[in-house]
């Protein structure tokens, strides 16, 4: 696109025509010469400067300070036009030299020079002289806005994001229209804007639209300083940051902006990624499967942790199995339709897609993480034995399209946010465990299932139509085919044992009762 613009701006010398200057855009173009003259002076005297040098220093001040008042005096150009035509040329600008456009910005910028002169002279005697902040580029007719490039971002067809992304993008949004402005052309933008943009995010506390609904962001982050409130962590920073440099891009390559100022924005993460996401271990599994949602509460809403008579099964006593033994994330569990069970190859399995039915409501729009996430996964032997079969044909029988219907969706649509809140929280169910639960969460049972394959030496293809896991470097023999056969995962995923687990007391939790017992719906 620069170079296109180049080639433009070549054509319109050649044939004569010239663009226009006007007062605003001479004083910016001045402005910003200035600022990048004085900001390359200081990064030298901030790298040190020998005694040598400083007397050049000195010498060159002496002689460029009345020279440079005697140009501004007269209105000559004679010390200023070549930095006249190479600011025309950065900036793609056909002028002819000696015309009204043409002296306008080389008056500009005599008054600039007088001003870096004089601030030159200031700092050879050690006195501090900011350096002034690139200013904000004048509006044009074919200048996008910021407003406008969020909008029209948001609006492409080509593109499609789900709720959350959406929310993850409203943050950096605010952030450009709060510390940018809505109404700033985005060819405007400078890198320091997005550095001061990283730089309020990266300090705001954990929560803060909900802490602090009435103060901008920047607001916020000055309270997180003052009261020494807990930061959002790096990985969410660096979220919102690719964000960010992902609308410049998309400007990019749809012609609404020239460059992308936000690339390679994010925060060093040294973190073990390993460390990040644990499993459990197996006395923390013994223990989640031995809580009185398990073994007898006094119901599965609220009672859930204190011990009663009844063992409910419903979403919260399968759903945890289910992606201990099967791999599944939290939002494939929690979507399942009844008719997702079914049998394939002669064997029992569960599909997870991201089919939604027509018309329906947020609740039943399915969703997967990935393409490679749309798939099939035997039901284990394990599952069969605790009665997830028995139990689905039940909720077949009574007429139910979802497995879980009691699960509702959150503000965003997602059945997985309520479940995640209960079962992560460390006030709720985990929590209440009496076990460390620090570096695990619900998707710890995937990486169970992933250690589980590894230990059974399944093979790297088996482990990835099991998990779900996308390919990343496969040949292009993999597009041919159909895949393998349910019947031959079956065999695979019968391998899966948790060694030192023992899930006997759940043997008899759906298939001994009656469907009226078991279900516990009353």
């Amino acid at each position: 696109m620069e170079f296109d613009q180049e080639l433009d701006a070549a054509r319109r010398r050649l044939t004569g025509t010239v663009d226009t200057i006007s007062q605003a855009e001479a004083d910016r173009l001045a402005a910003t010469w200035l600022s990048k003259l004085l900001e390359d002076d200081e990064r030298k005297r901030s790298a040190g400067v020998s005694a040598d040098r400083f007397e050049r220093m000195i010498k060159a001040a002496e002689y460029m300070a009345p020279l440079a008042a005697k140009e501004l005096a007269t209105g000559s150009m004679d010390t200023i036009w070549m930095e006249v035509e190479d600011v025309l040329k950065v900036n793609k600008l056909a002028v002819q030299e000696g015309s009204e456009d043409w002296r306008r910005l080389g008056f500009a910028m005599l008054k600039a020079q007088k001003r870096w002169a004089d601030a030159y002279l200031q700092r050879n005697k050690g006195e501090v002289v900011d350096t002034p902040a690139l200013p904000k580029a004048a509006s044009t007719s074919s200048s996008c806005t910021v407003e406008e490039l969020i909008t029209a971002y948001l609006a492409d067809p080509t593109r499609s994001r789900t709720p959350g992304t959406l929310k993850t993008y409203q943050t950096v949004f605010r952030a450009m229209r709060e510390l940018l402005g809505p109404e700033t052309p985005v060819d405007g933008i400078h890198r320091m804007d997005c550095e001061r943009i990283r730089s309020v995010i990266m300090r705001l506390p954990k929560n803060a639209t909900q802490r602090f609904p009435q103060l901008s962001l920047e607001d916020a982050a000055k309270v997180a300083d003052a009261e020494k409130l807990e930061r959002i962590g790096v990985a969410a920073v660096n979220n919102y940051l690719h964000n960010l440099s992902a609308l410049f891009k998309w400007g990019v390559k749809n012609w609404r902006v020239v460059r992308n100022p936000a690339e390679g924005l994010a925060l060093p993460d040294d973190r073990d990624q390993r460390d990040l996401r644990q499993p459990f271990t197996t006395a923390q599994l013994q223990a989640i499967f031995s809580a009185p949602l398990y073994t007898g509460c006094q119901d599965d809403e609220e009672g859930y942790a204190k011990p009663g008579p009844n063992v409910v099964s419903r979403g919260r006593f399968w759903v945890p199995l289910l992606s201990l033994w099967t791999g599944m994330r939290l939002g494939e569990c929690c979507q399942l339709h009844v008719d997702d069970v079914t049998t394939l190859d002669g064997v029992p399995v569960i599909l997870i897609d991201d089919a939604g039915e027509p018309g329906a409501d947020d609740a039943d729009k399915k969703r997967v993480k990935t393409e490679a996430g749309k798939r099939f996964v035997p039901v284990h032997p394990e599952l069969e034995r605790i009665g997830f079969l028995a139990f689905a044909e039940a909720m077949r029988r009574k007429g139910e399209k979802r497995l879980f219907p009691e699960l509702k969706p959150d503000s965003l649509g997602y059945l997985s946010g309520p479940f995640s809140k209960w079962f992560n929280d460390k006030r709720r169910f985990l929590g209440k465990l009496s076990m460390d639960v620090k570096g695990v969460s619900f998707h710890s049972f995937r990486h169970n299932y992933r250690d589980a394959l590894r230990e059974a030496e399944i093979g790297l293809e088996r482990v990835r139509a099991l998990g779900g896991w996308r390919r990343d470097s496969d040949g292009e023999e993999a597009i041919y085919g159909k895949g393998l056969k349910a019947s031959t995962l079956y065999r695979e995923i019968e391998k899966v044992r948790y060694v030192g687990l023992d899930l006997t007391h759940l043997h008899k939790s759906f298939s001994s009762r009656t469907d009226a017992e078991a279900l516990n719906m009353s």
